[in-house]
């Protein structure tokens, strides 16, 4: 298997565990408009990377310290950046994934499945995928690369397609580590 196999193998473990009734068919956010290349380039341009990247790390660090305020007020600033096509896609993949049993004395997620059912919180996949993440301990960058690696099950035809449009999205999300962390190494390595 070649390296890259391996990490979309490795991949595809975390996403069975964060997520393990993910349903391939079903698209989160990215939906395949015109040839398939084009569109996912045109989606990590126009969502992914001004959207989602910043939102998952934030995401990721508050679930790091428990802090479910915060997580809230992040899901409702996601809920009003995003187009409504992409938002009622991304909050019908979020309620799939708040019906998945959480580890034993996981008390955030039942916070945000209150603040949900409260009307506070708007429950997107984006924002429970990351605390799915915090809870099992996944580095940040192999949690961002898992949820681009559930992105892409949808629209990616094939095997090597995914991998393929996986290995050219790994700079942006690297660089914006990278940048993240004030340009220093050390943090791609707390990344994960």
């Amino acid at each position: 298997m070649s390296p890259a196999g391996f990490a979309m193998s490795e991949l595809s473990k975390v996403v069975q565990r964060c997520n393990p009734d993910f349903d391939a068919s079903r698209a989160i956010s990215w939906q395949v408009e015109g040839p398939v290349a084009e569109s996912w380039h045109q989606w990590m341009k126009t969502s992914f990377e001004p959207l989602l990247l910043p939102h998952l790390l934030r995401v990721l660090d508050f679930s790091a310290r428990q802090s479910a305020r915060e997580i809230i007020l992040l899901d409702a600033e996601l809920n009003r950046s995003l187009q409504p096509g992409l938002r009622q896609r991304s909050v019908a993949a979020g309620r799939c994934l708040l019906q998945q049993s959480t580890p034993r004395g996981e008390r955030l997620m039942a916070r945000l499945q209150e603040a949900i059912q409260a009307g506070v919180a708007f429950g997107h996949f984006a924002t429970l995928y990351g605390v799915r993440c915090g809870a099992f301990s996944i580095p940040v960058r192999t949690a961002i690369l898992g949820y681009l690696v559930q992105e892409l099950s949808a629209g990616a035809p094939d095997d090597a397609g995914r991998l393929k449009l996986l290995e050219a999205s790994v700079g942006s999300v690297n660089d914006f580590l990278r940048i993240s962390s004030n340009g220093s190494n050390e943090g791609l390595r707390f990344h994960g």
